[in-house]
């Protein structure tokens, strides 16, 4: 399903010859770290055919890196993905795609109250079916209006690119963690 990055290394040596370096230059790593892998962050975002929108609920909050330091310095950590969520794994079908079970569909929340309810069947009122422009739509209606609630689809064409857009911030991670050396060395 997906590519897997692999770095040969001997990483026994370069950890010890990290935690032989003077604690600014390890500082100056961590940050490097820090600031390259959030600079990737902001890449994957403008490099994805995916709306991200500031909410909560949505792939701008779940998308989240940090880089730390283990213990006596004999570790280095740094780390860029999405934060563990309940439920349909809503991000590996932005990178993959998704098919829904044949005659089935997939039910895309619109509003808040959508999103809060989950499913459709747990939804709080009564949902009706309306089809128009090539989708079919869950709509729920009140004295004073119609409102959309969910898109139900057939399938979402991969377009997170979120492997691509790490990769191509590597350069980005290397060149932060050296300007991270170099400031906490002067």
């Amino acid at each position: 399903m997906g590519d897997n990055i692999y770095i040969e290394t001997n990483a026994g040596a370069v950890l010890r010859k990290f935690g032989r370096l003077p604690k600014e230059i390890q500082t100056g790593v961590r940050k490097g770290l820090v600031r390259g892998l959030l600079l990737v962050e902001e890449r994957v975002k403008r490099r994805s055919d995916v709306k991200f929108t500031g909410g909560r609920g949505g792939l701008a909050s779940r998308l989240t890196s940090y880089a730390k330091i283990g213990p006596g310095a004999i570790a280095i950590d740094g780390v860029i993905g999405f934060r563990k969520t309940q439920g349909f794994p809503y991000e590996l079908a932005q990178e993959y795609g998704a098919k829904a079970k044949p005659g089935k569909a997939m039910a895309v929340p619109v509003t808040p109250e959508a999103r809060k309810a989950g499913s459709p069947r747990d939804f709080p009122g009564k949902l009706r079916m309306i089809k128009g422009m090539g989708k079919a739509l869950l709509v729920s209606d009140t004295d004073a209006a119609t409102h959309l609630q969910y898109v139900l689809l057939k399938s979402i064409p991969p377009r997170l690119n979120f492997r691509e857009g790490v990769i191509g911030g590597l350069p980005i991670v290397y060149h932060q963690v050296l300007r991270g050396m170099d400031e906490e060395a002067a």
